[in-house]
Order: C-alpha cells, then structure tokens, then sequence
C-alpha cells in the first residue's frame, strides 16, 4: 500500500520551562545537552517544519541546517535564500502539506514541527502528538507558547530526567 501524505503524523517538538517560555532573544534560554540528543535521535532521517528565524538560529549556530534532515521553511519572505537541506512555502499549512507529502513519498510516518511559537501555533490544529520537555524552572524570555496550548491533549508517557544544568520532564501527548 502506498502512504499518503495524509497517513503521515504531525508531531510538535518543543521544550518548555513551568510558563511555558520557549525562547529568550532568539534563542533557547537553557542548555539542555541530553535533550538535544533526544531531539536529534527523534527527528534524524525526517522531515522537519520550522519558521524562518528558528530555521536562521540553526543556520548560525551549525553553519547550516539541520544535517540529516529536511527543513521545511515556513517565511512569507519571497525569494528567501536556502542552502542544501532545505526549502520555502510561503505559510504553515502548505509548509505542512509539503513535509507530510515529502515524509510519504520517503516511507517515513511522521514529520516535526520544530519551532518557534507563531509557528506552532499555526500549527497545532494538524497536530496529532506532542513531544515536550517540561523543563522544571521558571527562565524567563521573550517567547511563550499561546495559552491553552494543550488543551485537547492527553499525556500519555512522561520520564524524569536529571543530569543537565535544569531538571526536566520528557512527556508524550496525543490528541484525545
């Protein structure tokens, strides 16, 4: 049988602090190194949909985008230079349909969305799980994730993980 983009599963991506900021100055606000680990061992080989200055942060931290996997770009910004690695659709529903039909097409059965919070926000009506890391602290920053972000979601695995600089939660939800 031959997999669709519609067979294919949106996951949210994010880490978290206790009020739910996500970023400080265009940045993570933490540095969580076996949490990046996680992410990298769950979204290798797979599609990735990200905003356009979540797409720039990476670019300028690793010189490029995400190795071994595909970016998929949400920026309203025409003509928007990508290296290898990545491509641009104009808004979040087609950056979307792009990265379901890509993952599809591949034989993957799910495709991440990476950030930031317009774009996850965006997003969220397709989304069917989430892959948060609650990070047990109240940082601070500039970024926060729109209220009643969960709602609609069950959590439905959650580990404790200690060891980095903050303690934090890795939980799992699914769309109820």
């Amino acid at each position: 049988m031959t997999r669709t983009g519609a067979d294919v599963l949106t996951t949210l991506v994010v880490a978290a602090d206790e009020d739910d900021v996500i970023g400080a100055d265009g940045d993570l606000p933490w540095r969580l190194p076996s949490d990046l680990r996680r992410f990298k061992a769950l979204t290798t080989g797979a599609v990735v949909v990200a905003g356009r200055r979540t797409h720039e942060s990476i670019v300028t931290r690793l010189g490029r985008p995400l190795p071994g996997r595909l970016t998929v770009v949400a920026t309203r910004r025409a003509g928007l230079p990508v290296p290898d690695g990545a491509l641009t659709q104009p808004d979040v529903p087609q950056a979307l349909h792009t990265a379901r039909t890509i993952a599809a097409f591949t034989g993957r059965d799910e495709c991440f969305v990476i950030g930031g919070a317009e774009i996850y926000a965006q997003a969220l009506p397709e989304v069917r799980r989430i892959q948060l890391t609650r990070v047990h602290a109240r940082v601070g920053g500039d970024t926060v994730l729109p209220a009643g972000w969960l709602t609609g979601f069950e959590r439905t695995a959650g580990e404790r993980v200690e060891g980095d600089a903050l303690p934090y939660t890795v939980e799992t939800y699914e769309r109820s």
